[in-house]
């Protein structure tokens, strides 16, 4: 069974806010509740990034599939996420979502952008 889900955000300081209220929504639709902390985690943590790391509108999407919660925030700049291990202040926003999630990853798009995503088990 595969479930599907997205919104695009308006590129406002309300826009991490407005993710975990349609991360939230959407994971008691799905039925995933145990999912819903750390699923809010991650999608206002990739979108905050959007926000702060490009000029882009985030486009995130929900995706539940064999038991793994997929979060994925899509933009149109092509530099890569990461996570930072310099010891620098701020800039440890990667590093929650990778502690929070199974996996994740930053995957180019055709249109010149990249999607950075997380999965969660259900």
């Amino acid at each position: 069974m595969r479930n599907h889900a997205e919104i695009t955000l308006v590129r406002t300081p309300e826009a991490p806010r407005r993710a975990r209220r349609f991360v939230d929504g959407i994971c008691e639709g799905w039925h995933v509740p145990t999912l819903t902390g750390e699923a809010e985690l991650v999608a206002s943590e990739l979108v905050e990034n959007t926000l702060q790391h490009t000029e882009s509108t985030p486009r995130l999407s929900l995706e539940l599939r064999r038991g793994e919660l997929t979060i994925a925030v899509s933009d149109d700049n092509p530099r890569r996420a990461y996570v930072r291990d310099d010891g620098g202040r701020g800039g440890y926003g990667m590093k929650m979502i990778a502690d929070a999630a199974r996996t994740w990853g930053c995957t180019p798009s055709s249109s010149g952008g990249k999607t950075v995503w997380a999965r969660l088990a259900a």
